[in-house]
Protein backbone atom coordinates (compact mmCIF):
# COMPACT_ATOMS: atom_id res chain seq x y z
CA UNK A 1 0.00 0.00 0.00
CA UNK A 2 2.80 2.45 0.91
CA UNK A 3 4.51 1.61 -2.40
CA UNK A 4 1.39 2.67 -4.36
CA UNK A 5 1.32 6.04 -2.56
CA UNK A 6 5.02 6.56 -3.28
CA UNK A 7 4.53 5.76 -7.01
CA UNK A 8 1.50 8.05 -7.14
CA UNK A 9 3.46 10.85 -5.45
CA UNK A 10 6.37 10.40 -7.91
CA UNK A 11 3.92 10.45 -10.83
CA UNK A 12 2.28 13.68 -9.55
CA UNK A 13 5.71 15.27 -9.13
CA UNK A 14 6.71 14.21 -12.67
CA UNK A 15 3.39 15.55 -14.07
CA UNK A 16 4.05 18.91 -12.40
CA UNK A 17 7.54 19.05 -13.91
CA UNK A 18 6.13 18.24 -17.37
CA UNK A 19 3.24 20.75 -17.10
CA UNK A 20 3.30 23.79 -19.41
CA UNK A 21 5.00 26.91 -18.07
CA UNK A 22 1.66 28.66 -17.54
CA UNK A 23 0.36 25.93 -15.23
CA UNK A 24 3.66 25.72 -13.39
CA UNK A 25 3.70 29.45 -12.73
CA UNK A 26 0.19 29.24 -11.32
CA UNK A 27 1.17 26.44 -8.95
CA UNK A 28 2.31 27.38 -5.46
CA UNK A 29 4.73 24.46 -5.46
CA UNK A 30 6.53 25.42 -8.67
CA UNK A 31 6.82 29.17 -9.23
CA UNK A 32 8.08 30.34 -12.60
CA UNK A 33 11.64 31.63 -12.83
CA UNK A 34 11.89 35.38 -12.26
CA UNK A 35 12.72 36.08 -15.91
CA UNK A 36 9.45 34.46 -17.01
CA UNK A 37 7.19 36.33 -14.59
CA UNK A 38 5.02 39.07 -16.06
CA UNK A 39 4.94 42.48 -14.44
CA UNK A 40 2.53 42.33 -11.50
CA UNK A 41 -0.82 43.88 -12.33
CA UNK A 42 -2.83 42.23 -9.54
CA UNK A 43 -6.21 40.92 -10.61
CA UNK A 44 -6.11 41.75 -14.30
CA UNK A 45 -9.91 41.56 -14.59
CA UNK A 46 -10.21 44.43 -12.09
CA UNK A 47 -8.30 46.72 -14.48
CA UNK A 48 -11.14 46.76 -17.02
CA UNK A 49 -14.88 47.22 -17.01
CA UNK A 50 -17.16 44.45 -18.29
CA UNK A 51 -17.58 46.07 -21.70
CA UNK A 52 -13.83 46.26 -22.20
CA UNK A 53 -13.33 42.66 -21.10
CA UNK A 54 -16.00 41.54 -23.58
CA UNK A 55 -14.28 43.48 -26.40
CA UNK A 56 -10.93 41.89 -25.53
CA UNK A 57 -12.59 38.47 -25.42
CA UNK A 58 -14.07 38.98 -28.89
CA UNK A 59 -10.69 40.13 -30.24
CA UNK A 60 -8.97 37.13 -28.65
CA UNK A 61 -11.51 34.74 -30.15
CA UNK A 62 -10.98 36.26 -33.60
CA UNK A 63 -7.22 35.79 -33.26
CA UNK A 64 -7.49 32.23 -31.92
CA UNK A 65 -8.09 30.87 -35.41
CA UNK A 66 -7.81 27.18 -34.44
CA UNK A 67 -10.07 27.70 -31.38
CA UNK A 68 -7.76 25.89 -28.96
CA UNK A 69 -7.83 28.63 -26.31
CA UNK A 70 -4.31 29.86 -27.10
CA UNK A 71 -2.89 32.28 -29.65
CA UNK A 72 -0.03 30.56 -31.44
CA UNK A 73 2.39 31.47 -34.20
CA UNK A 74 0.07 29.75 -36.70
CA UNK A 75 -2.89 31.80 -35.43
CA UNK A 76 -0.95 35.04 -35.88
CA UNK A 77 0.20 33.98 -39.36
CA UNK A 78 -3.44 33.33 -40.29
CA UNK A 79 -4.47 36.79 -39.08
CA UNK A 80 -1.73 38.38 -41.18
CA UNK A 81 -2.86 36.36 -44.22
CA UNK A 82 -6.46 37.48 -43.70
CA UNK A 83 -5.28 41.07 -43.98
CA UNK A 84 -3.37 40.27 -47.18
CA UNK A 85 0.06 40.34 -45.56
CA UNK A 86 2.71 37.73 -44.93
CA UNK A 87 4.53 37.75 -41.62
CA UNK A 88 7.94 36.21 -41.17
CA UNK A 89 8.38 33.62 -38.44
CA UNK A 90 10.91 35.78 -36.57
CA UNK A 91 8.39 38.63 -36.18
CA UNK A 92 5.68 36.27 -34.99
CA UNK A 93 8.00 34.71 -32.43
CA UNK A 94 8.94 38.20 -31.18
CA UNK A 95 5.24 39.04 -30.71
CA UNK A 96 4.62 35.87 -28.74
CA UNK A 97 7.72 36.44 -26.58
CA UNK A 98 5.91 39.29 -24.84
CA UNK A 99 3.80 36.70 -23.04
CA UNK A 100 5.43 34.33 -20.56
CA UNK A 101 4.23 30.83 -21.37
CA UNK A 102 1.33 30.16 -23.67
CA UNK A 103 -0.86 33.08 -24.69
CA UNK A 104 -4.31 32.28 -23.30
CA UNK A 105 -7.02 34.87 -22.66
CA UNK A 106 -5.80 35.82 -19.16
CA UNK A 107 -2.25 36.36 -20.47
CA UNK A 108 -3.69 38.34 -23.41
CA UNK A 109 -5.63 40.58 -21.02
CA UNK A 110 -2.56 40.96 -18.79
CA UNK A 111 -0.50 42.19 -21.73
CA UNK A 112 -3.08 44.87 -22.48
CA UNK A 113 -3.34 45.76 -18.78
CA UNK A 114 0.42 46.26 -18.60
CA UNK A 115 0.44 48.37 -21.76
CA UNK A 116 -2.61 50.49 -20.91
CA UNK A 117 -1.81 50.98 -17.27
CA UNK A 118 1.82 51.71 -17.99
CA UNK A 119 0.74 55.13 -19.27
CA UNK A 120 0.85 58.35 -17.30
CA UNK A 121 -1.52 58.68 -14.33
CA UNK A 122 -4.79 60.57 -14.82
CA UNK A 123 -3.45 63.58 -12.92
CA UNK A 124 -0.49 63.90 -15.31
CA UNK A 125 -2.76 63.71 -18.36
CA UNK A 126 -5.16 66.24 -16.81
CA UNK A 127 -2.27 68.60 -16.02
CA UNK A 128 -1.05 68.36 -19.63
CA UNK A 129 -4.47 69.47 -20.93
CA UNK A 130 -4.75 72.16 -18.24
CA UNK A 131 -1.65 73.85 -19.66
CA UNK A 132 -3.75 74.73 -22.73
CA UNK A 133 -6.88 75.74 -20.78
CA UNK A 134 -6.26 79.39 -19.87
CA UNK A 135 -9.68 79.71 -18.15
CA UNK A 136 -9.25 76.44 -16.18
CA UNK A 137 -12.75 75.43 -17.27
CA UNK A 138 -12.03 71.75 -17.97
CA UNK A 139 -12.69 72.38 -21.66
CA UNK A 140 -10.57 73.31 -24.66
CA UNK A 141 -11.93 74.82 -27.87
CA UNK A 142 -12.16 72.04 -30.49
CA UNK A 143 -10.43 73.92 -33.32
CA UNK A 144 -7.58 75.02 -31.03
CA UNK A 145 -7.07 71.40 -29.94
CA UNK A 146 -7.07 70.22 -33.58
CA UNK A 147 -4.49 72.91 -34.36
CA UNK A 148 -2.27 71.70 -31.50
CA UNK A 149 -2.54 68.09 -32.64
CA UNK A 150 -1.74 68.81 -36.27
CA UNK A 151 0.77 71.68 -35.96
CA UNK A 152 2.71 71.21 -32.68
CA UNK A 153 4.93 68.38 -31.41
CA UNK A 154 4.23 64.85 -32.68
CA UNK A 155 1.85 65.69 -35.49
CA UNK A 156 -1.42 63.82 -35.92
CA UNK A 157 -2.61 62.96 -39.42
CA UNK A 158 -6.15 63.94 -40.44
CA UNK A 159 -7.18 60.29 -40.02
CA UNK A 160 -5.71 60.16 -36.50
CA UNK A 161 -7.59 63.34 -35.56
CA UNK A 162 -10.79 61.87 -37.03
CA UNK A 163 -10.35 58.65 -34.99
CA UNK A 164 -9.61 60.63 -31.83
CA UNK A 165 -12.63 62.90 -32.34
CA UNK A 166 -14.84 59.85 -32.85
CA UNK A 167 -14.28 58.96 -29.17
CA UNK A 168 -13.70 62.41 -27.71
CA UNK A 169 -16.42 64.09 -25.60
CA UNK A 170 -17.07 67.24 -27.64
CA UNK A 171 -20.12 69.42 -27.14
CA UNK A 172 -20.73 72.88 -28.58
CA UNK A 173 -17.25 72.99 -30.12
CA UNK A 174 -15.57 72.29 -26.76
CA UNK A 175 -13.46 69.23 -25.83
CA UNK A 176 -14.26 68.16 -22.26
CA UNK A 177 -10.74 67.04 -21.43
CA UNK A 178 -11.58 65.95 -17.86
CA UNK A 179 -13.98 63.34 -19.23
CA UNK A 180 -11.59 62.55 -22.09
CA UNK A 181 -8.80 61.69 -19.63
CA UNK A 182 -11.18 59.27 -17.90
CA UNK A 183 -11.96 57.65 -21.27
CA UNK A 184 -8.25 57.31 -22.01
CA UNK A 185 -7.48 55.66 -18.67
CA UNK A 186 -10.68 53.72 -17.86
CA UNK A 187 -12.75 53.51 -21.03
CA UNK A 188 -16.29 54.79 -21.35
CA UNK A 189 -17.57 53.30 -18.08
CA UNK A 190 -21.33 53.34 -17.80
CA UNK A 191 -21.71 54.64 -21.36
CA UNK A 192 -22.75 51.33 -22.90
Amino acid sequence: MGEKKEKKSKKEKKDKEDAPAEEASASEDAPAPAADKPKKVGNVFALFNQGQIQEFKEAFQMMDVDRDGFISEDDLASIFQQTGREADSKSLKEMLKESPGQLNFTAFLTLFGEKMHGTDPESTLRDAFTMFDEHKSGKIEENYMKHLLTEVGDLFTKDEVKLTWKEAPIEGGQLDYLTFVQYIKRGKEGEE
